[in-house]
Parts: C-alpha cells; sequence; structure tokens
C-alpha cells in the first residue's frame, strides 16, 4: 500500500469553473481518485468538456488511473446541469407521470450526454422511500412512499444511466426517507425495528443491486435495528457497510460515502476521523465535497492509519479492487444527443406529471388574476441555488397578472390583509412553498373573504396540499423548476388536462 493507492479512496470538490493548481497537482501526486462537480463548476458546454479534460490529464501525467468525475444530477431540484443540457425532471415527477418509456429513453440521452462531457459518475438515483411528509432533504427527490414503486422506478433509472456508460449510484443506504431532519444538518435516527425496515427501506436497494447498480452511497443516519452502537451512522458503520451490504445483501460494487463535511459527520467524528473510519467499515470511495484543507486532514489521517496498521490491508485491498474493478466498467467517451428530442421528452413528463384536489371543476382560470408567490431558500443543502424559486410563475403569467405579490415565507397578517383587498372578487393563485413548515401561507387560502376561485400550487413540497380548504383547487408537479411551473399553468389555463397518479398518499378534506 503506497500514498498513491490511498488517494484512489478519495474523491473532492472545489470552487469555480476551473481547476485549482492545488487540485490538479494532488491528483498528479496521486492524493485523488476522483472528483465530484456541482452548479458552481458549470458555466456552458464548451467550459465543462475542457475543465473534465484538464482533470483526467492531469491523471494521466501522474501515471494514474482515470478519475471518477461525478456529479449529482438526479432531477429536479437537485439538477447541477441546466441550461443548454439534457433536462431531467425529479423523481417524483417522473413518477407521477406514468410514462416509463419516456423517462428511461430520457435518462439514457442524459447519460450519454454526460458522458460526452467527461462526466462517468452520477450520484443517482435516490431509492429513499419518502414516507414522512416533513422530510427536509429528500421529498421529490424520492419516486414516492410505496417501496414496490420506488424500487420499480429506481430499477429504471439505472437502466437508463447504465446503458450509456454511466455509473448509477443509488442512495442513502439504508434509507433517508422517513426522517424529519437533514443530516446535512444533525444526525438524524431511524428508530423503526429490523422487520419494518426490511419491507420498507431496503426493498428499493434490494431491487437495484439485483438490477445490476454499480455503486451505492451511503446515509449519515443512525439505525439502531442494524448497529447497537449509539449515534452511529451507517457510514461509519461496519454492521452496516460490511455485513449488511455486503454479506447480506451481496452488493459487490463501489461502496460510496455521501459528503464527508455534513453536521452528522463534521460535527461529530469529524471528517478526517470520519474519513478514516468509513473506510475501515467498508466504503470504498469517500467524498468531500467543499473545502481543501479538509480534503488535505483527511487524505494525512487515511495515510497514518495505513502506516500504522489501524485497517486491515484485506480491508484495503478490497476497497482497491472495487474502485479499480469499477473504473474499469467507464465507457469513456459518448456522443452529441438530440437536443430537441430531450426536451420534448422532458415536456411530456412535466406535463403528465401535473395533479389535481379539490374544485377542478373551477378551472381553468382564464380571466385577470391576483398571484403569491413566496421569496424562497434552498430547503437543503442538496438543493440546487434558486431551484425552488416561485417567481418564474409570475413572468410565465405575465399576460394574466392583475397583481403579484412576491411575500416573505411567512408572511404577516397585513401582508395577507392586503392581498385579500386588492384581489377581492377574482381569482387567486398562491404558489406555495414549504407551507407545513410554514403555515401562515394558508391562511391566504381563507375563502370567507371572495366567491372567486383560489388556486394552490405546491412547488417545492406536494404534501402542502393536505391542509388547503374545502372548496379551494390543489395543483402540483412534484417539482419546483420553471419547467414544471409552465405545464402548472397549462394546467391552469385547461391547455393541458390534469390527470397525473400519486407517488404519494394526501388525506385532503376536499379531494
Amino acid at each position: 500500500m503506497t500514498p498513491r493507492d490511498i488517494g484512489q479512496l478519495l474523491s473532492v470538490g472545489f470552487d469555480g469553473f476551473e481547476a485549482p493548481p492545488s487540485l490538479l497537482g494532488a491528483i498528479r501526486q496521486g492524493r485523488v481518485g476522483g472528483v465530484i462537480l456541482f452548479g458552481r463548476n458549470v458555466r456552458d458546454i464548451l467550459q465543462l468538456r475542457t475543465l473534465t479534460s484538464e482533470l483526467q490529464e492531469a491523471a494521466a501525467l501522474g501515471g494514474h488511473p482515470p478519475l471518477f468525475i461525478a456529479i449529482d444530477q438526479e432531477g429536479g431540484s437537485v439538477r447541477r446541469l441546466r441550461g443548454p443540457f439534457v433536462p431531467l425532471p425529479s423523481a417524483m415527477a417522473m413518477a407521477a407521470s406514468g410514462l416509463a418509456d419516456t423517462a428511461e429513453r430520457l435518462l439514457y440521452l442524459s447519460a450519454v450526454e454526460m458522458m460526452s462531457l467527461g462526466i462517468n459518475q452520477n450520484y443517482a438515483p435516490d431509492l429513499d422511500v419518502n414516507n414522512n411528509p416533513l422530510n427536509p432533504v429528500i421529498g421529490i427527490r424520492s419516486f414516492g412512499e410505496d417501496p414496490e414503486s420506488v424500487a420499480r422506478w429506481g430499477q429504471l433509472y439505472i437502466r437508463g444511466m447504465q446503458n450509456a456508460g454511466m455509473i448509477a449510484t443509488g442512495k442513502h443506504f439504508p434509507g433517508h426517507g422517513d426522517t424529519d431532519q437533514d443530516s446535512h444538518a444533525s444526525l438524524p435516527l431511524v428508530p423503526h425495528d429490523r422487520i419494518r425496515l426490511e419491507a420498507v427501506e431496503l426493498l428499493p436497494f434490494r431491487a437495484a443491486i439485483a438490477a445490476g447498480i454499480r455503486a451505492i452511497m451511503t446515509a449519515h443516519v443512525v439505525f439502531p435495528a442494524f448497529d447497537p452502537i449509539p449515534h452511529q451512522p451507517a457510514t461509519i458503520s461496519s454492521a452496516i457497510l460490511s455485513n449488511l451490504i455486503r454479506q447480506e445483501l451481496g452488493f459487490s460494487g463501489l461502496i460510496v460515502t455521501d459528503c464527508m463535511e455534513m453536521a452528522a459527520i463534521h460535527d461529530g467524528v469529524g471528517t478526517p476521523e470520519g474519513t478514516f473510519r468509513a473506510i475501515a467499515a467498508g466504503a470504498d470511495q469517500v467524498l468531500i465535497s467543499h473545502t481543501a484543507s479538509l480534503q488535505d486532514q483527511s487524505y494525512e489521517r487515511l495515510s497514518r492509519g495505513v502506516v500504522h496498521g489501524e485497517i486491515a490491508s484485506n480491508r484495503l485491498k478490497e476497497a482497491l479492487r472495487t474502485v479499480r474493478e469499477t473504473k474499469a466498467l467507464i465507457h469513456h467517451g459518448g456522443h452529441a444527443v438530440n437536443s430537441k428530442e430531450a426536451h420534448k421528452l422532458a415536456e411530456e413528463i412535466w406535463e403528465a406529471a401535473v395533479a389535481g384536489v379539490g374544485a377542478l371543476d373551477r378551472l381553468p382560470l382564464m380571466s385577470p388574476l391576483t398571484l403569491v408567490t413566496f421569496q424562497s431558500v434552498r430547503r437543503s443543502p442538496a438543493d440546487d441555488h434558486g431551484a425552488a424559486s416561485a417567481h418564474p410563475m409570475a413572468e410565465i403569467l405575465h399576460d394574466q397578472l392583475h397583481q403579484h405579490f412576491a411575500l416573505p415565507l411567512k408572511p404577516s397578517p397585513q401582508e395577507i390583509d392586503a392581498v385579500h383587498h386588492a384581489s377581492h372578487g377574482m381569482p387567486l393563485v398562491v404558489a406555495l412553498d414549504n407551507a407545513l413548515k410554514h403555515p401562515e401561507q394558508l391562511l391566504l387560502l381563507d375563502r370567507q373573504w371572495t366567491a372567486g376561485p383560489i388556486v394552490a400550487i405546491a412547488l417545492s413540497s406536494p404534501y402542502d396540499l393536505k391542509r388547503i380548504p374545502v372548496g379551494s383547487v390543489g395543483l402540483t408537479a412534484f417539482d419546483p423548476s420553471v419547467e414544471a411551473q409552465r405545464a402548472l399553468v397549462k394546467a391552469l389555463r385547461g391547455q393541458i388536462p390534469i390527470k397525473g397518479h400519486w407517488p404519494i398518499t394526501l388525506e385532503v378534506r376536499n379531494r
């Protein structure tokens, strides 16, 4: 085991559209075996292709294997490639559309494009079963709350990606869906017994393994049913990474950690120590997405552990063999895709995903209306900046707007009164943004002040429609993106049918 070997186990991120000299040096020295890209690293197609080529050239100059170059291109609000790139609806929008063949083709085109740009690993699909309406980090990233449906759509996602040569990465093992905390900010715990976990959380991962998924990402979540050590997240648990996923589930592919700078690790054992423990527990690829100093410290901690024999040599050989074998599966190259075809397929999914509850007979809305949006922030650091902004809807509806109110997430009574007075007697459209957490938004839907139609549109969370009042209309496209908002406006105007399936259960009073 040499320092060059150790670097193969680390994947890192950086800021900017160009790789910093320090990163290129670390790659040439063999201190890094992979790179993760974010929206902050992507300006356009030419720049991205140049960047990935430069990264791979640094590895070649050092005599190292090609890099993993990864990205979070799930779809919906977690979509690092936007603008000219192949568009991807959220996982929940795909499931809501019911268009399985269309989605698989779109995913294939997305993977072909990413491969042509030098990206060979996608940290997707999300295989979490989102059965907690208050989950602050998963939500529409999941295919839904039914384990068998999540399993089916997860397999479809894997086929679409891997048929193009991409390394698909299922996450977050053994399941982040039934939490009300975000592991970016704290250490969640899933308290269920093993029987329940087998029936719900593990089912999609078993299906993914059966489908030949090449990589699985760990969750920074505590599972007492699998590991009795208090406060031990799955990412550093040998009971979960070695015993459960390897021995019981029979997974032989790459085990990747979620980012070790997230608070669940950083504020607990710490990023460098967490890196060491993750590899010792059974991980093969450790992800450190942001801070160069933590990347360096993690490399040094892992190196010390190897020198002092703190990790069994067989464990290191196994990790390196898995990295080597996974990299050998990458089909380098790819080609340009038909952009018109991709956008048409995505539009079909977004439009077919639109689902409604309540007094749908009050649609379409053709007369001037009042629109309320909220000055949103990201629900989670996993989301892209601005991905959940409601303001595009004001632009889409501009020719029909009587008035537009852009309110804080928690509007004051005075702001709510101002909306009511200004929009008396005309249709009111309220683009809810996480209203279960900010119930003040629901006061705007009070029917006592007007006989006009009231439409609640759930952007970031379809669960917001659980509490809309009787007699109002509720719409969602299970995706906050601009493209999904265009589909919602078409539904408002009666230009497309409201026919989406419901990947989640809504016990609304007026459905």
